[in-house]
C-alpha cells in the first residue's frame, strides 16, 4: 500500500503524478519488493494446505471458495465506484464491463487478447491483479505434482523447479550475453518471449514460491524437532542466491536479505516477532486478499480527488485512505467472507 499511495503514480513510475503532493513523499519506490514476500509467502501456505487436503478436486475447491467469491465482490466494487466517480478516466479499464468477466477467470487479459482476436484490448480492471495469473499457474504446478506422487513430492518439485529455472535462465541469455557464442532461431527465440515471458510466466516467479515451499520444510521440521536435511537445504541455498543474483540492484539485494531474515526468524526465533501475534495485525493478516483486491485504484481515485484539500497534511490523509481500506477490508472479512466460506465448504467439500 505504501509503494501504490506514495510512489507507484508519481513520475518516473508514471508518466503523470496522480498524486496531489506529486513525488513529495515519494520514500517507497523499492515498496514492490512486497509481491515478492508476498510469493514466497504462498509457497510456504500452499505447500501446509496441500498437506492437509485429501485430494486435488478438494484443493481446487478450497482455492476457489478462497479466491473466487472476494474477487467477485471487489470487482464489481471497482467498477461501480469507477463508474459513478472517476469523471476524468484516471484509470479507464476500471469502466469496463469486458474487464470485470475476464478478470472473473483469473487469467492474464493479453491471453484473451492473443488467442480471440479481440478488437478492443482488454486489461486488468484494478492494476494489483497482475500477481493472481503467477498464483494460480503456481498453484497448478505444486498440486500436479503432490498428488501424482505424495511421497516424493519435494524431490520432484525442487528438481523440476530448479531445471525449469537454469533452463529459463539460459534461454533469456542466449542472444543478450551471447551465451555458448550461439543464437536462437528467431521463431524460437519469439516464441519463448512471447508464451513463456509474457502469458504463461510462472518461470520468472518460480524461485520465489520455490523458497517458500523450503521455508515451510524448515519450519516444520523445527517445529517437529527434526533436523532438516541437505536435501532442503541446498535447494532452499540455491533459490535464495538465485534471487539475489538476479535482483536489479544493491537496495532490492538489501530488501531480499531483509525479507530472508524475516523467514529465518520466524522459523528459528518466533520469539522475536510475538507482534504478530497482536490481534488487530492478525485481524488485517485474515483480510489481507481483500485489501489486496480493493486497496489500489480506489486507493488512487480518493488520493487523487480529495487529496488537495489536504496539500498540507498529504502524508496524513494517505495513511488515513490506507486505514480507512485497512478498516472496510476487516469488515468485509469479518461479516461476509468468513461466514460465505464457511458455507461454500459445507456444502461443496465432504
Amino acid at each position: 500500500m505504501l509503494f501504490h499511495f506514495f510512489s507507484r503514480y508519481a513520475t518516473p513510475f508514471n508518466h503523470v503524478s496522480l498524486y496531489p503532493y506529486k513525488d513529495k513523499y515519494n520514500f517507497f519506490a523499492y515498496g514492490n519488493v512486497g509481491v515478492e514476500f508476498f510469493f514466497m509467502i504462498s509457497g510456504f501456505v500452499i505447500f501446509f494446505t496441500l498437506e492437509k487436503t485429501l485430494n486435488f478436486l478438494t484443493f481446487w475447491k478450497k482455492r476457489i471458495i478462497r479466491l473466487f467469491p472476494s474477487m467477485l465482490v471487489a470487482t464489481l466494487i471497482t467498477f461501480l465506484v469507477f463508474r459513478i466517480f472517476d469523471d476524468t478516466l484516471i484509470f479507464p479499464d476500471s469502466h469496463r464491463i469486458a474487464n470485470i468477466l475476464t478478470r472473473l477467470t483469473f487469467i492474464k487479459p493479453i491471453i484473451f487478447n492473443h488467442f480471440f482476436h479481440l478488437r478492443a484490448d482488454l486489461n486488468y480492471i484494478n492494476g494489483s491483479y497482475w500477481s493472481l495469473w503467477p498464483e494460480i499457474q503456481f498453484y497448478f504446478f505444486a498440486s500436479a505434482l503432490y498428488y501424482i506422487n505424495k511421497k516424493n513430492f519435494f524431490r520432484n518439485f525442487s528438481i523440476s523447479a530448479i531445471f525449469l529455472i537454469c533452463v529459463d535462465y539460459v534461454l533469456k541469455r542466449i542472444d543478450t550475453d551471447h551465451i555458448f557464442n550461439s543464437h536462437l532461431p528467431l521463431g524460437l527465440s519469439k516464441f519463448y518471449e512471447i508464451f513463456i515471458g509474457q502469458y504463461f510466466n510462472l518461470i520468472s516467479f518460480l524461485p520465489l514460491f520455490s523458497a517458500g515451499i523450503c521455508f515451510y520444510l524448515l519450519y516444520k521440521h523445527k517445529t517437529l524437532n527434526e533436523k532438516s536435511a541437505l536435501s532442503i537445504k541446498l535447494p532452499l541455498a540455491f533459490f535464495l542466491i538465485y534471487i539475489i543474483y538476479t535482483a536489479t540492484t544493491f537496495q532490492v539485494d538489501i530488501l531480499y536479505f531483509i525479507v530472508f531474515s524475516l523467514f529465518f526468524c520466524f522459523i528459528y526465533f518466533p520469539e522475536k516477532l510475538l507482534i504478530l501475534n497482536n490481534k488487530l495485525i492478525v485481524k488485517i493478516g485474515v483480510a489481507s486478499y481483500f485489501l489486496y483486491l480493493i486497496h489500489e485504484n480506489i486507493g488512487i481515485l480518493i488520493i487523487n480527488k480529495l487529496g488537495g484539500f489536504f496539500t498540507p497534511f498529504g502524508m496524513a490523509f494517505t495513511i488515513s485512505v490506507m486505514l480507512f481500506l485497512i478498516l472496510i477490508s476487516i469488515i468485509y472479512s469479518e461479516t461476509i467472507e468468513k461466514k460465505l466460506s464457511a458455507y461454500l465448504k459445507k456444502h461443496l467439500i465432504p
